[in-house]
């Protein structure tokens, strides 16, 4: 046993020089490449701005909630990064100036990207109930329409859901009261005005409705209007203010719930890729659409709000209005998810959409 031994240690450093070589001279032990548990997993695709795919949904969704702001609601809002707020008196979210400030600030600061807070202030009838915020009487022109947008600015606000494009056929129009008249060429006139004005003030505008609410007696919140007009009709009477805003450099335009079957014979105007079509050959708009809400009765007599956000948005639709509910807003945030891991939506949509919003500017 005792001359075997050398040999057996002559063996083991053999058998050690075979194995893997030491640290390089200079070098600790620690430099040396680590495996990770995640090496094997691609990073994720970010889109537009460098936002994940999760940001990306829910910055094309502009939510609306009842009540005051709560540490629920500002958990969902953090868990799902909405890019859009919406702000209307009939959800009651704010009475005072200084609470809807803080509102605002607070579910900004929960968002990782840009969030658009947006109210309807088109003065007449349609004004936000904060004393802050004059409403004057219709029509209000660049300067009226100045003074309210800033008001709102100073709350906070981004964007003045304004102007109302659309051609009233007279007093039994749903939109009469809201409309600035009934010849093309005067509400074309009246629109780029109150463009102006919102602009004057730093804030976004938003032309609505497309292809044009004010040739029917319907209410788009309880049913859809199917207006039959010719498309010749669409162009000579309904599109000029659409155009008068575009050439004003209007941010958005807003597509109504409408079924117009010249459009359309199966689609409502909104969830039909013509629509869209129709507005960037033929009216000249290059900026972001944005749906009414989804909520509406014309929506969902027919179809849930969350597959028609996904419609709108395969079609070409930039951002989706989901107005009062906090867990419809929920849905849809799922089911556009669904729809991009199915492929019915592309992620390339999506990044366009996302982009739209974000080439925005910061007035």
């Amino acid at each position: 046993m005792r001359f075997r031994l050398p040999a057996l240690v002559l063996m083991a450093l053999l058998v050690a020089s075979c194995s893997e070589p030491g640290p390089v001279a200079g070098s600790s032990p620690t430099s040396w490449p680590q495996p990770s548990p995640a090496a094997s997993a691609s990073p994720e695709r970010l889109g537009p701005g460098g936002l994940t795919l999760d940001e990306e949904i829910g910055a094309v969704i502009m939510v609306g909630f009842t009540g005051s702001l709560s540490d629920a609601v500002l958990a969902d809002w953090t868990r799902h990064q909405f890019g859009g707020l919406l702000v209307v008196n009939m959800n009651h979210n704010a009475g005072t100036a200084a609470s809807m400030t803080a509102l605002i600030a607070k579910l900004r600061g929960a968002v990782r990207h840009r969030l658009i807070a947006a109210t309807d202030q088109e003065g007449g009838q349609v004004c936000l109930a904060v004393s802050s915020v004059p409403c004057l009487a219709m029509p209000v022109g660049r300067t009226g329409t100045a003074r309210m947008a800033a008001a709102l600015r100073a709350l906070g606000f981004d964007l003045d859901l304004g102007p109302v494009s659309d051609v009233c056929n007279g007093p039994s129009s749903i939109m009469w009261g809201r409309c600035y008249g009934t010849s093309p060429a005067s509400v074309a006139a009246a629109v780029g005005a109150v463009v102006d004005g919102i602009h004057d003030a730093g804030m976004l505008s938003a032309a609505k409705h497309f292809p044009g609410h004010g040739d029917t007696s319907v209410s788009s919140e309880t049913q859809l209007p199917r207006i039959d007009e010719s498309l010749a009709t669409l162009k000579s009477r309904d599109w000029p203010p659409f155009r008068a805003a575009a050439s004003h450099g209007v941010d958005f335009v807003m597509l109504g719930h409408l079924f117009y079957p010249v459009l359309d014979a199966t689609h409502s105007a909104d969830l039909s890729p013509v629509t869209i079509q129709r507005l960037r050959s033929d009216v000249g708009f290059k900026g972001a659409i944005i749906s009414d809400d989804m909520e509406m009765g014309a929506i969902t007599a027919s179809t849930p709000a969350p597959e028609a956000a996904v419609e709108f948005l395969v079609n070409g639709g930039d951002m989706v209005m989901i107005a009062h509910h906090l867990s419809v807003a929920d849905a849809t945030y799922n089911a556009i998810k669904a729809a991009l891991r199915s492929g019915r939506l592309p992620r390339s949509r999506l990044d366009e959409a996302v982009a739209a919003l974000q080439a925005l500017p910061n007035r």
